[in-house]
């Protein structure tokens, strides 16, 4: 008798051991995705400065891929495949207008972590024209 609870003890303790290695995985992986998608996600509003800083004009609303020509950021497409950084992974720029000299920018990625569980990260930041 003794032998069994003593077993299932150690199962009971093995197993709770396996959980939490699994676990702590998952959220290392996590992490570390959430961390590259952010670092992805401010890519994308410094890009947007950078063609605001070229011309304000190219700043229409709408959702855009970037991507790069001749050593400048440029918008191409309505999304961007990052799919080589994150699985399945995408970044779309959205412009808004606020006013005449106002611009909402939103830089969004979005992933795969898991199957059936997608992740996404937003950052927002506002442009003015400060030329005019």
């Amino acid at each position: 008798m003794e032998l069994l609870i003593a077993m299932g003890v150690f199962v009971m303790i093995i197993s709770a051991i396996i959980f939490l290695i699994i676990d702590s995985y998952t959220i290392h992986r996590l992490g570390r995705e959430e961390t590259i998608a952010v670092f992805l996600a401010e890519e994308g509003l410094e890009a947007v400065r950078s063609i605001r800083d070229s011309n304000w004009n190219d700043l229409q609303d709408g959702n855009y891929g970037l991507a790069i020509s001749g050593r400048k950021w440029i918008f191409q497409g309505s999304e961007e495949d990052l799919s080589d950084a994150l699985k399945q992974g995408k970044r779309v720029i959205t412009i808004s207008t606020i006013d005449a000299d106002k611009k909402e920018i939103k830089s969004k990625i979005t992933w795969e972590f898991k199957e059936n569980r997608s992740q996404e990260i937003i950052l927002i930041t506002y442009l003015t024209n400060w030329v005019k």
